[in-house]
């Protein structure tokens, strides 16, 4: 009797407590379990791992194995161009700057790519950053606000020997009139209020569990795989195949939403990015299958 007592003071404290987190969790406007429509891309996009949108009709992917650009015709939902734009590695996402495109490789090294259309004209300039192969670049954005690329970090957050970020997950910042990273993070994400945001999904669901999941320990699988800034809301968007959430969190930092998804319909995301009416577009790899590009609209 004493044992049920405690389990049930323990879930009305735990219920009290997430009360602001659940309401924030029901502003999240996407239904990630009905997409619009999902496109089987062509088997060349098995290892989708980047996008970029170009208009409402055309949109960037890359590859990780590959140093090209692949145009895809959205409405037409067809493969329309590739352009070769550097020698094969490990490339991780791609974002679009005005007219230029940049591209990100896991080992923080930049590539700009102007004429990026023409094959025969593109112009590809390589940016060395003070990130590395230990940091494991994933995500790339354009911020239009402050003018610079945000870096998503799948790996080690720290960047210099005096740095402890241990128990987050680092975003850097590259100023893209100064060419070049900032020393501090721009954003570090804690792994424990990523958990609590995932406890309280839980307790939607799950409200007699709650306080039996709150006494869980261990570390949150969560590795940033993309990142996107929502164009309405002004939230930033933080994708992850290693956790399958998508996380929200204001530009002030605070973490407002966590997202589950469906291990099933995204088999490994690695690709996010909004159109400019809102619409979400997640693309995920085939892991021995066709990748997949799933739409999704916001509700009202």
């Amino acid at each position: 009797m004493l044992i049920l007592k405690h389990k049930a003071v323990a879930a009305l404290i735990t219920m009290l407590c997430l009360t602001s987190v659940l309401q924030a969790q029901a502003e999240f406007p996407y239904n990630l379990d009905d997409p619009v429509k999902k496109i089987y891309l062509p088997s060349i996009l098995e290892e989708v791992s980047g996008q970029a949108l170009v208009n409402d009709e055309i949109i960037i992917f890359i590859q990780d194995e590959e140093g090209d650009l692949f145009f895809y015709n959205l409405k037409e939902e067809r493969l329309i161009k590739r352009v070769d734009f550097g020698k094969d590695a490990d490339y991780e996402d791609v974002a679009m700057v005005g007219d230029e495109v940049y591209v990100l490789r896991s080992n923080g090294l930049l590539f700009r790519l102007r004429n990026y259309e023409d094959e025969n004209e593109i112009k590809t300039k390589e940016i060395e950053t003070r990130l590395s192969k230990k940091n494991n670049c994933e995500g790339l954005a354009y911020d239009p606000v402050e003018n610079r690329l945000l870096i998503a970090l799948k790996g080690n957050p720290e960047v210099d020997d005096d740095q402890d970020y241990d128990g987050y997950k680092a975003i850097y910042a590259y100023d893209l009139e100064k060419e070049k990273v900032k020393k501090k993070p721009a954003y570090l994400v804690e792994l424990k209020k990523i958990k609590d945001l995932e406890n309280a999904s839980l307790y939607e669901k799950w409200s007699h569990k709650i306080a039996e999941k709150f006494e869980e320990s261990g570390d949150i699988r969560f590795q940033p795989s993309a990142i996107a800034i929502h164009p309405f809301t002004d939230q930033i968007y933080i994708l992850a195949s290693v956790g399958k959430s998508l996380v929200v969190m204001e530009r002030s930092g605070e973490l407002v939403s966590i997202q589950k998804l469906d291990k099933w319909r995204f088999v490994q995301p690695e690709g996010i990015a909004f159109g400019a009416d809102g619409t979400l577009y997640i693309s995920s790899e085939g892991d021995g299958g066709n990748g997949a590009l799933m739409i999704f609209e916001m509700e009202e």
